[in-house]
């Protein structure tokens, strides 16, 4: 049994700390948007999985490598800070790759 199983108190903090990051985020893009001018798009209708042409990352790593790139929130979270999200949620997601099969990732992923 994991540390985080079977500590209550701990997973808390960590969902916590998850929310926390959430709207950290999006705080700093409606900032950024504030200060940069940004039009916000036009709302989505109906179902957003189905608009491809959204410019938002399509996979996880696309997402990373976008925000590994990005000088602006470097700018803002610190160079640091954005290293080690990133590796971490590389980590996660690799540590996720041993465990659910391609299959699953294939078939029963997409369709959740």
């Amino acid at each position: 049994m994991s540390f985080l199983s079977s500590n209550r108190p701990a997973r808390g903090v960590l969902k916590l700390k998850t929310l926390s990051l959430a709207i950290a985020a999006s705080l700093l893009c409606g900032y950024l948007g504030m200060i940069e001018h940004i039009e916000p798009s036009a709302p989505v209708e109906g179902r957003a999985y189905e608009r491809r042409n959204l410019r938002l990352p399509f996979t996880l790593e696309d997402a990373l490598a976008r925000m590994e790139d990005c000088d602006t929130v470097k700018q803002y979270l610190g160079e640091k800070f954005v290293r080690g999200y990133v590796a971490v949620k590389r980590a996660e997601h690799e540590n996720f790759k041993r465990v659910i099969s391609s299959w699953e990732r294939e078939f029963l992923l997409l369709s959740v």
